[in-house]
């Protein structure tokens, strides 16, 4: 009998995930419900804790964290910059309320359920990270990754990614040196000033010098080459400051939205979502462990609702500062900014390996990252359903 390499098996499950995903979520598309659901429960049913199928591995990793960032880098090129600049002051408010309202009423229960000012910090900010990837492909499904709520929410995430991982960041510095001063806050700070100055001024080498020259290569693909290129690299620099990688994509789908290469670029990139983004979502679903989190359904349950609503009424004062009569739905908006998703999980995993999280906690965060990933799905899909009635 031939002896099959680790990689080949691996292969074939890549193979058995995309068939499995293909199938259920024509099964949920049939059902009117979000593929994105379907996708996650497919992780989770083949993964480790039920079927033992699938086990998360550094290929399925991969696979995944590239879907995540074709994902972004497609949200990013189908952004339209003068709506999202229009739409930049009720993002930055979507951002903050949401961040005030889950961060202070979950601080206000953690903290004296245990005396401890840090676990109860390091959990509350763990709460404010938005997963925008998880929203993202439901507008896609609806084809409204273009209307203002979308750019509204994109933006938002960012916004609220850059806020999240400064708080988590304190935290951690906390925890390892004992102390926070000024100059630990000042580094944190100049290190996320000086990512998105060095994209900005990135953005404007590439369209008017890079870009022009790419028509004349005459290499295939050279345009989808050098646009990947550039997401991963960015997505790159800002994991090095702490940021999601996704991030970083959205920027780089930003810097050619309004270029010549825009509708080339989407045409030629779907393919790669199409068998990358499944991945990405079955990935979610392989590192959720359904029996752990029996122990954390009371105090869990608690957490999800805080961390429901305090981004659902988000929205409503993000809209009061939109002076059009086509306002944007603030349920939209707020539901938009519920998912943890896999932001949520890297967070945890953090917080667990520098032993601010014991099993205990990390489960029920765990369990508010896994309610928040398949309620806001349904609930934004009924949503933008009520919309097109």
């Amino acid at each position: 009998m031939a002896v099959v390499s680790e990689t080949i098996v691996t292969l074939y499950l890549f193979g058995v995930t995309l068939g499995v995903a293909l199938f259920v979520s024509e099964i949920f598309r049939r059902l009117e419900l979000s593929e994105v659901v379907g996708q996650v429960l497919v992780g989770i049913i083949l993964g480790p804790y039920v079927l033992r199928v699938l086990h998360p591995n550094e290929i399925f990793e991969f696979i995944s964290e590239l879907g995540a960032i074709i994902l972004l880098f497609i949200a990013g090129l189908e952004t339209d910059i003068k709506e999202l600049a229009r739409s930049s002051l009720a993002a930055g408010l979507l951002a903050v309320f949401g961040i005030i309202l889950s961060f202070f009423p979950a601080f206000i229960v953690i903290y004296p359920l245990t005396g401890n000012a840090v676990l109860a910090f390091y959990i509350s900010a763990a709460l404010c990270a938005t997963s925008v990837g998880i929203t993202v492909r439901v507008f896609a499904e609806f084809g409204k990754l273009r209307t203002r709520e979308a750019q509204t929410i994109i933006a938002a995430a960012v916004i609220d990614d850059v806020i999240s991982v400064f708080l988590l960041t304190l935290g951690i510095n906390f925890i390892t040196a004992k102390t926070l001063g000024f100059h630990e806050i000042f580094n944190i700070v100049w290190s996320m000033i000086v990512f998105f100055l060095s994209m900005l001024g990135l953005s404007v080498i590439i369209t008017s010098r890079v870009v022009p020259k790419l028509w004349q290569l005459k290499v295939r693909g050279a345009a989808l080459i050098f646009s990947i290129t550039l997401a991963i690299l960015a997505g790159y620099a800002a994991a090095q400051i702490g940021l999601s990688p996704i991030i970083g994509a959205y920027i780089a789908g930003l810097m050619l939205a309004e270029t010549g290469l825009k509708d080339e670029l989407l045409t030629e990139v779907a393919p790669i979502a199409f068998i990358t983004v499944p991945v990405f979502l079955v990935n979610i679903g392989l590192k959720i462990n359904v029996y752990a989190l029996f122990k954390a359904i009371f105090l869990g349950t608690i957490l999800s609702v805080i961390a429901i609503l305090g981004k659902a009424l988000s929205g409503y004062p993000a809209v009061k500062v939109i002076r059009d009569e086509d306002k944007p739905s603030p349920l939209i908006l707020g539901i938009g900014m519920v998912p943890r998703g896999e932001v949520g999980f890297i967070f945890a995993t953090i917080g667990l390996s520098f032993g601010v999280l014991n099993d205990y906690w990390y489960a029920n965060l765990v369990y508010v990252i896994l309610v928040t990933t398949f309620i806001a799905p349904l609930l934004l899909k009924y949503l933008l359903e009520g919309e097109e009635v």
